[in-house]
Order: C-alpha cells, then sequence, then structure tokens
C-alpha cells in the first residue's frame, strides 16, 4: 500500500480543502478533529486504507473504548464528519478533477439558532430546520455548515451560504443577526 489512503493521508486531505479554501476551515478541522479522534484507534494495518472501514463497525470500538468521555449525540455528530471526510475523500481519490466537497443539506433548510448544550461537539452541532418555499432555480452550491463560537458552550451554525457570497448579502445577513441581539 502506497499510503495513498491512509489515516494520514485522509488527515493532510482535510487540510488541504481548508487551505486551498475548498471547504470552510472550521468545518475541515471539525471533521479532521473527528477523523483524529476516531481513527486514532486502529492499528497500523487498519489505518493503511480507510476508504474500505466498516464505520458502523468502528464506532461499536470506538464507543466501547471512548464512549463514556461522549454522549450518545456526540458520537452520532462524529460519525457525520468521519462519514463525510471519508466520502469526500475517496470522491477526491477517484477523480480529484471533478471533486466538489459534500454539502450536509440538499440547501432547501435553514438552520436557526441552536439551543445551548453541554459539550463543545453538542453545542456545535445542535440545530433546528425546517423546509423553505422552492425557488425556481436551484440553489448555488454553499458551505456545509459554519459553526461560529460566541461562547465558551455556543456554538451557532450558519447554513446554506453560497461560496460566491457578496460583500451585501453579507452585510444583509448581519443585519438580522444583529437585529435579533439582546440589549438587557
Amino acid at each position: 500500500m502506497d499510503g495513498k489512503r491512509s489515516r494520514e493521508a485522509l488527515l493532510e486531505f482535510l487540510d488541504y480543502l481548508a487551505k486551498k479554501g475548498l471547504m470552510n476551515k472550521a468545518t475541515a478541522s471539525a471533521r479532521k478533529a473527528a477523523a483524529n479522534s476516531v481513527l486514532s484507534i486502529l492499528d497500523g494495518n487498519e489505518a493503511e486504507d480507510v476508504t474500505i472501514i466498516d464505520i458502523d463497525q468502528l464506532f461499536v470500538r470506538y464507543a466501547n473504548l471512548a464512549g463514556s468521555k461522549y454522549k450518545p449525540e456526540s458520537l452520532n455528530v462524529y460519525r457525520g464528519r468521519l462519514k463525510a471526510a471519508i466520502e469526500d475523500f475517496k470522491n477526491y481519490q477517484n477523480n480529484p478533477m471533478t471533486f466538489r466537497p459534500s454539502v450536509q443539506s440538499s440547501g432547501r433548510k435553514v438552520t436557526e439558532r441552536p439551543r445551548v448544550g453541554q459539550g463543545e461537539i453538542d453545542a456545535a452541532d445542535r440545530s433546528v430546520s425546517r423546509p423553505i418555499a422552492s425557488v425556481s432555480s436551484p440553489p448555488p452550491a454553499s458551505v456545509s455548515i459554519l459553526p461560529i463560537p460566541i461562547r465558551p458552550e455556543l456554538v451557532v451554525q450558519i447554513q446554506g451560504l453560497p461560496y460566491d457570497l457578496t460583500p451585501a448579502e453579507a452585510n444583509k445577513i448581519a443585519n438580522v443577526i444583529r437585529a435579533m441581539a439582546s440589549t438587557e
């Protein structure tokens, strides 16, 4: 095995996505943290090709070894992040020229304010979504989820931002958020 599909190659790939602006840095970092933590339980032979790992079986092992440190919701978040990271990695390995990072939403959901969570993983990934009205044209490609830590135990998420967001559009979004601020 030449290491092209190894644990280390996956982690380097996630760094590459962030460095080249192909994925939001926070998203790439969150996926890398999950991959690094979960894949750390693999021995050298198992880590040679992460694209053939049975993720469900891996999470049974991970929960048995480290699960007491995490809530079930947190483990599910890690599972989703690892699965997305490996899928993107496989797609890139199969055809780098047509690769586009995965988007965790169909683009038809709007993320509302998340609830305050007990742990970093929970707070970073809780959201309530609702469908929005159909539009005549398909939505532009967007980043998956942009987590923004605002307090030690509170991370809000913005979902569905287009890659070609203009400064005027960013100001419009910022103004909506400013209007929600409490003046207490």
